[in-house]
């Protein structure tokens, strides 16, 4: 395996990966370690196909940087196939304890290799919108990776407060360096949130003039909660509202104690984009 980035001193190739990612790359998901490590430490515990999990990348406490997958390839990381198959996953070491602070010598090399990442594939912008109902949603121009964090798919800390805290600064620092806009966290979700406020229209099956759109982000929201259509699949996100989403909708409304109707409303967005 070659290193993608010049800045990787140490390759570990792992065998806990899906081979190449199925979309387009539009995520970077930084994690915490819970350990402070070197990048050779922890390229070797990726190793072990009993482990069961990788990623991309790994940042050592001494700044040392580790690649342990191409970054087409999808790592085991952030507990979702979708967020999987469309982000760059890096590890960095960190205390074991909260908010699992990372040393400086790891922030500063996290920063470089996002650089790094951004300008090699022709990415000009990070975006950080510090929800993910809104993260997920958004379609990121070809230009565009979008943050994630691994606590949005399942019952971890991770990144740690120390580093989710960071993550506006993070998307300042590389923006700035790339070029780009260097929009505050709180800025960018407050602009997200009044546009999507005022734009959320009716959707079902039948009888509402559904934009494809809304149906797409809708589709996107049930699939990564594990609602799956009619036919037991996965939910397609195809723009399309048909009898699998709308089998989909209709478990999301009676779980959570909605009127069971099939219609997406401002009730059961609201409840989709948690409480918005």
């Amino acid at each position: 395996m070659i290193a993608d980035s010049k800045l990787v001193s140490v390759v570990v190739p792992s065998p806990n990966h899906s081979g190449k990612r199925i979309y387009p790359l539009t995520r970077i998901s930084i994690h915490c370690v819970v350990g402070q490590c070197y990048a050779k430490s922890l390229g070797d515990l990726f190793a072990d196909a009993g482990f069961e999990a990788s990623s991309n990348y790994g940042i050592g406490f001494d700044g040392s940087i580790g690649q342990y997958l191409p970054e087409s390839y999808r790592s085991w990381c952030t507990s979702s196939y979708d967020n999987d198959n469309r982000a760059i996953t890096i590890e960095v070491a960190s205390d074991t304890f909260e908010p699992y602070k990372v040393t400086a010598a790891a922030y500063n090399a996290l920063i470089k290799l996002l650089v790094d990442i951004c300008r090699r594939n022709g990415k000009k912008k990070l975006m950080w919108f510090g929800s993910k109902s809104w993260a997920l949603s958004y379609e990121p121009k070809p230009d565009e990776l979008v943050m994630t964090v691994h606590r949005w798919f399942a019952n971890k800390a991770c990144p740690g407060d120390y580093l989710y805290d960071l993550h506006p600064q993070i998307m300042a620092e590389v923006n700035q360096q790339l070029g780009g806009t260097a929009e505050s966290a709180s800025t960018a979700s407050s602009k997200k949130t009044e546009t999507a406020t005022l734009t959320f229209n009716y959707l079902a099956l039948t009888g509402y003039n559904n934009v494809s759109a809304q149906v797409k982000m809708l589709q996107r929201l049930l699939r990564d909660i594990q609602y799956k259509g009619k036919d037991g699949k996965e939910l397609t996100v195809d723009s399309k509202f048909g009898a699998n989403t709308d089998y989909a909708v209709r478990a999301f409304q009676k779980k959570n104690g909605l009127t069971v109707d099939g219609v997406v409303g401002p009730a059961t967005w609201k409840k989709l984009t948690g409480g918005k």
